[in-house]
């Protein structure tokens, strides 16, 4: 079954192999389809991906009010709960980081383990602010979710992988997602980010957690995984080389190489 419901809003999911679950949690204007490059790299070492749509987002439920990183993580409780998972592996990127900060704090006996990548724990700063009432403006607007695509690419990914052919083929997938993508509803989910702020729970996480950062990543720079990292007891922080925001898909072997090696050790 591709879909649950949670609060009468159907909420899309993929699942990829079987053994140990690992849920893995989208950027924002994205979908699950996101981590296709570290679902072979999983299934090879024996974990079974779990995929879903942020709502909002992808084949999942519209939204017509503010959605804030709190309601994103009761979803994910919702489906695990769903799939009779007890405890998961977390890793989420971007605004899926925020929101595997938010479910390791609300639920922490269902995370074996957190992985944050290029991601906040606060969003209630200027600039934050100011990023966040841009998107909402071009996401209201005619084509709004192709606008961003076209105006963030070159932030997100990397330049050798903009000009490889695996890029170029990746950019034409991702621009038909967004010409079918719900922009008011994505726009829903900046608002929701508005108030978004751990920064002052985060020595509150006790599951076993890396903080991966991007070298190149001009969303959200290395520094601030850096010192989320060193706000939990026991985490760890990696920046990946040459690596841009989307770091799962420019620097695909990368972060799965980096991302494997902290999971078989939890």
């Amino acid at each position: 079954m591709a879909y649950h419901l949670h609060q009468d809003r159907r909420l899309y999911y993929m699942e990829c192999g079987d053994g140990i679950p690992v849920l893995l949690l989208h950027g924002i204007c994205n979908s699950g389809r996101a981590w296709l490059p570290q679902l072979p790299a999983l299934n090879a070492a024996g974990y079974r991906a779990i995929l879903p749509d942020l709502a909002g987002h992808g084949a999942s439920a519209s939204l017509n009010q503010p959605y804030g990183v709190p309601e994103l993580a009761a979803d994910c409780l919702a489906l695990l709960d769903h799939l009779r998972i007890a405890a998961v592996y977390v890793v989420g990127l971007s605004l899926g980081g925020m929101a595997a900060q938010q479910l390791a704090l609300a639920a922490p006996e269902r995370v074996r383990s957190l992985t944050v990548a290029n991601s906040f724990c606060s969003t209630t700063g200027a600039e934050a602010q100011a990023l966040l009432d841009d998107w909402r403006q071009t996401l209201r607007g005619e084509d709004g979710p192709l606008r961003r695509l076209e105006a963030s690419w070159p932030r997100n990914v990397n330049a050798a992988f903009r000009a490889s052919d695996a890029g170029r083929q990746l950019y034409l997938q991702w621009h038909a997602q967004a010409a079918q993508a719900d922009g008011p509803s994505q726009a829903w989910v900046c608002e929701g980010l508005r108030c978004f702020d751990i920064s002052g729970r985060l020595s509150a996480i006790r599951a076993p957690s890396l903080y991966l950062s991007a070298e190149c990543d001009a969303v959200s720079p290395p520094e601030i995984g850096r010192w989320m990292a060193g706000q939990v007891t026991g985490a760890r922080h990696i920046s990946l080389a040459g690596a841009a925001h989307v770091a799962n898909i420019d620097s695909a072997d990368a972060f799965n190489a980096a991302l494997l090696a902290f999971l078989q050790t939890h």
